[in-house]
């Protein structure tokens, strides 16, 4: 990378970890300093861990009501946009990417390189023009727009592209997306041209960069002060922010150099940090607040009984039983199936939430076009058989007694304590539950691996990278410790392939060896809606949901 440009002369301040989703996804703050060792695991999946309730969504906007993003909106005006996650830091290394966090303020004040369409599964340019590989894919070409600047003067150019890129792979940054770029070199061809050279080949390294690249930085401002850059972010994109009060709200107004003429429609954005989600609902219904972005699977409904309109789609994951494959009972594969198969799912969302969340299928959505039709991702509920698995472990003296590590918080322990009930009313099976706070849980079952069985979750618009760090053998993430040559085999034929058949065909072998070994089992859907005040339109998600800032404006 280029030292001078990035490498702060202390580390950004990186203490805290992003608050964990709660309940329906409500979330609770989270303690203040978090220690070094668990930095990254916390913030790969603490948003998802703790949101027990996050599924459903009909995909369509509420009441059969035009696509919000095509409602015309006009110029000015303010809207103040509710979050359940407070931000730990603005900047592209230390903040969460994820929709109920970072990644709305992200894209009003960074805007995007690329993005990923979730309702077509395409990767679409927007500060950049192309993002194209060569016939192998390893060698891939970025190309700029002209004339994009940063809120500060500074180019928006190949350079500085490659300086935020670098910086995520300096270990002195500790950034989160480090593993992103680790191996991955970086040439600039010219002003608007930046050659990105992978270390294996990769055709869905778009993706990539759309999930964790996406957001660049003002080398300059990073320079002249890297310790505060955090909290006085400069990028290029449709909002500058003019106050943050920590615990409360974020104010951003109109960048009046945005690239893109006419643009934002707003003169002012706040983004308010409010823990519960109906509070948030409350703040809608009383006109306090206009837009919010939740992974809560009820939202959609809870919005059509006050009134709000919505915009709702599916996203790969949703909510994890996860299996330690190294430890007793689960390294049996038999022990894991019998769990699988021992838990009606559709019971499961009709008793804890009134049939308002969907049950999982799965690692892919439901209809996904990943996915070849007819093939089923995971055992189906069958209580006869499940039996007939834990008679025969207890027989060979291996009966199925296990703990449960889940988080503390209510939501969570009443999900667990019913599938404790449902398990233990089969012969030759018992669950515990250890209900922890979510740093002790991170530290536990993420870092020291230190369980038998865990609540896990995860929410991303596309499988790669999400899955490759998941389920790769020799991965870092692979908190499961699978271990699977075909699964391997899948991911690598995915991120080789040339075509969407071909993309297609890997990710159903995935999904097949998945469906085998059961490191995981998935009990609930995912699914991402932003909910909204009638007289607001321009609504656009993209990726597992941030908005497209510049384009939401009121209708009147």
């Amino acid at each position: 990378m280029s030292p001078s440009l990035f490498r702060p002369t202390d580390p950004p301040a990186r203490d805290g970890a992003v608050p964990p989703r709660e309940g329906r996804g409500t979330a609770r703050r989270a303690r203040p300093r978090f220690r070094t060792a668990y930095r990254t695991a916390a913030a790969a999946v603490v948003l998802a861990l703790a949101a027990t309730a996050c599924g459903g969504g009909s995909g369509k906007s509420s009441g059969g009501k035009s696509p919000a993003a095509a409602v015309p909106v006009v110029q000015g005006g303010k809207a103040v946009i509710p979050l359940p996650v407070e931000s730990r830091g603005l900047d592209p290394f230390t903040a969460s990417y994820t929709a109920t966090a970072d990644g709305s303020r992200m894209t009003a004040l960074y805007d995007l390189l690329v993005y990923l369409d979730p309702k077509t599964g395409q990767v679409k340019p927007k500060i950049a023009e192309s993002l194209s590989p060569d016939a192998d894919g390893k060698v891939w070409t970025l190309k700029l727009r002209p004339n994009v600047k940063f809120s500060d003067g500074t180019p928006y150019d190949a350079a500085a592209v490659k300086a935020n890129w670098d910086a995520h792979g300096d270990p002195a940054m500790k950034s989160l997306r480090r593993a992103l770029v680790v191996g991955v070199t970086t040439e600039v061809v010219n002003p608007l041209e930046m050659r990105i050279t992978l270390p294996v080949a990769n055709r869905s390294f778009d993706r990539t960069v759309a999930f964790g690249l996406c957001f660049i930085a003002s080398p300059t401002a990073f320079k002249a002060d890297p310790a505060g850059f955090s909290t006085k972010p400069v990028g290029a994109g449709p909002f500058t922010l003019k106050e943050w009060v920590r615990g409360d709200h974020q104010t951003m107004v109109r960048n009046p150099t945005y690239w893109q003429a006419g643009l934002p429609k707003l003169d002012e954005v706040t983004f308010k940090s409010i823990a519960d989600n109906q509070q948030i609902f409350n703040a809608m219904s009383s006109n306090q607040a206009d837009i919010s972005v939740l992974s809560d699977g009820a939202a959609k409904a809870d919005a059509d009984k006050r009134g709000l309109n919505s915009d709702s789609y599916f996203v790969d994951g949703g909510q994890f039983f996860m299996f330690n494959l190294r430890r007793a009972p689960f390294d049996d594969p038999r022990a894991r199936k019998a769990v699988a198969m021992a838990i009606d799912q559709d019971a499961m969302m009709k008793t804890l939430f009134n049939g308002e969340v969907t049950a999982g299928r799965g690692i892919l959505r439901d209809n996904s076009a990943l996915l070849e039709p007819g093939v089923q991702q995971q055992p189906s509920y069958n209580q006869a058989e499940a039996q007939r698995l834990f008679d025969e472990l207890a027989a060979e003296g291996k009966p199925v007694k296990f703990t449960f590590l889940t988080q503390a918080h209510a939501t969570a322990r009443k999900t667990a304590e019913y599938m404790q009930s449902r398990l233990n009313q089969y012969r030759n099976v018992h669950m515990e539950i250890e209900a922890v706070e979510i740093g002790a849980y991170i530290t536990k079952g993420l870092v020291n691996r230190d369980f038998q069985a865990q609540n896990y979750g995860g929410w991303q618009a596309d499988p790669d990278p999400s899955y490759d760090t998941m389920f790769r053998s020799n991965s870092a993430s692979n908190y499961a410790g699978y271990n699977s040559p075909a699964a391997d085999a899948a991911l690598d034929a995915a991120r080789a392939a040339a075509t969407p058949e071909q993309r297609r065909a890997a990710y159903t072998n995935l999904v097949r060896a998945i469906g085998n070994d059961l490191p995981l089992w998935v009990w609930q859907a995912a699914t991402t809606t932003a909910v909204f005040r009638t007289n607001i339109g321009g609504i656009q998600l993209v990726n597992e949901g941030q908005l497209i800032m510049e384009q939401v404006g009121k209708t009147s």
